[in-house]
């Protein structure tokens, strides 16, 4: 990772890996962008994460529709696409309403214009017009004229699989601004005693890393008043005890910091959403990991996706459900639960994960042993020192030379695609590690050698 001005840490695909482009997602009233994190002033230390994938994202959408227990707000939704495994192939939805979903507008014309020849579809009674068999790679958009205001979508590209829904939303009749509108600036009301809650669209996200378990908190701080708000004590959430790296993703309200593994929001809290992205690295350990995530404020529903490596499983005793879904030829675990109250404890069980085999530091102590019997020994026999220094040096010599043909040979498969890049970088840490113990008892054999 690079450091950059401003205390920004871009994010970079591990080495060795296939690079991708920077993804940035917009979801009901909430935007995800993706390739930076940054960090409160004074705060040290490199978080190992590395981006989220659009795989993930499109994960997360799908969870999100059939997790929300509230309707989601029309306005800030307008116009934004979003893709849905779930529907056929080709297929775009576009529904148009004022003000919100409970005020379809029907019999209007809806167009679809771009990468091909401009399609028409009206709106059925619920406001939605549907196009079909539009082909993988076509950039378009929709548009529609209601009242005499015209209203457009983002242009964006027709998924390989699946298809997007998308909604146009104009003022309602009483003249509420729709979602193209500015909002207006907060008023200057004192805030009032009163609590806020993780909404609908808070998520955790676990993701494979090179060198441990990449985990993402989406936070979204809602308070449902109408005016600011003031809890009755500080919002932290105090991360794992394993957490490394723990910093705020770009996007997140300047009113949360990070110190450590302290992520503090601090008040009022203005009516609507804050949203807090948190990103921290979990390391590999054994094949069973265990993370355990404190709530200072309640939950209302639970939603999880982590990526699926080989064999891993995922189970929370707060998540009643799960599926498995691919994307971008990756598996992926969605999960979803019920309301979790303040105080209680998130816990995510991870079986069958990645993990770092112990056989490099095996070595590394069994060569300690040798060296420290080998001295032992020959202290207590009178050998020949210098016969029994260079015996144990020609072995270490050809323990060196073993490790860096297999290494050299694990170099050329990966370059010829014959290895898994999972597999790769993982075999190649530990030869590295195995390497740097068998030089280390290298120069100690010279030391010995020039003293004897």
């Amino acid at each position: 990772m690079s450091v950059q001005s401003a205390g920004q840490i871009s994010w970079l695909p591990p080495s060795g890996g296939r690079s991708a482009p920077a993804a940035a997602f917009r979801l009901p009233s909430l935007r995800v962008k993706l390739r930076r994190v940054r960090r409160s002033p004074g705060e040290g230390g490199k978080a190992e994460a590395t981006r989220l994938t659009c795989a993930t994202l499109a994960a997360i959408v799908l969870i999100a529709s059939s997790a929300a227990a509230q309707m989601p707000d029309a306005r800030q939704m307008s116009g934004i696409p979003r893709p849905d495994p779930q529907l056929a192939a080709g297929t775009v939805t576009v529904r148009v309403a004022r003000g919100s979903f409970a005020n379809p507008v029907v019999s209007l014309t809806v167009d679809l214009t771009g990468g091909l020849s401009p399609r028409q579809a009206t709106t059925n009674a619920e406001g939605r017009a549907e196009f079909t068999g539009i082909a993988p790679g076509t950039r378009i958009k929709a548009s529609a004229v209601v009242a005499g205001e015209r209203l457009e979508s983002q242009e964006f590209t027709m998924p390989a699989s699946g298809g997007v829904r998308l909604a146009l939303v104009v003022a309602d009749p009483s003249g509420q601004p729709s979602a193209a509108a500015p909002a207006a600036p907060p008023s200057s009301v004192p805030a009032q005693p009163g609590e806020v809650v993780l909404g609908e669209d808070s998520r955790f996200v676990f993701e494979m890393g090179e060198d441990g378990l990449n985990v993402f908190y989406v936070l979204q701080l809602r308070n449902g008043a109408s005016a600011p708000v003031q809890p009755g004590k500080a919002v932290v959430f105090e991360l794992p005890e394993d957490a490394r790296g723990a910093g705020l993703l770009e996007g997140s309200s300047p009113q949360a910091k990070v110190s450590g593994r302290r992520v503090e929001i601090a008040g009022p809290f203005q009516p609507g959403d804050t949203i807090v992205q948190v990103g921290y690295t979990f390391p590999f350990g054994d094949a069973n990991l265990t993370i355990e995530q404190p709530l200072p404020v309640s939950m209302t529903h639970l939603a999880v996706v982590a990526e699926k490596a080989g064999e891993m499983q995922l189970s929370s005793p707060q998540m009643r459900e799960q599926q498995t879904m691919p994307a971008n030829g990756k598996l992926y675990i969605a999960g979803r639960g019920g309301a979790v109250d303040a105080n209680q404890t998130l816990i995510f069980h991870l079986a069958g994960m990645p993990h770092h085999s112990t056989w490099p530091r095996d070595v590394a102590l069994g060569l300690a042993f040798l060296i420290l019997a080998g001295g032992a020994w020959s202290t207590v026999r009178g050998g020949n020192k210098r016969a029994v220094v260079e015996d144990r040096r020609r072995e270490l010599e050809t323990r060196r030379d073993g490790l860096f043909d297999e290494l050299t040979a694990l170099e050329g498969g990966q370059r010829q695609g014959l290895v898994d890049p999972e597999q790769f970088a993982m075999r190649r840490r530990e030869l590295v590690a195995a390497l740097e113990q068998v030089y280390a008892a290298l120069d100690d054999e010279v030391v010995v050698s020039r003293a004897s």
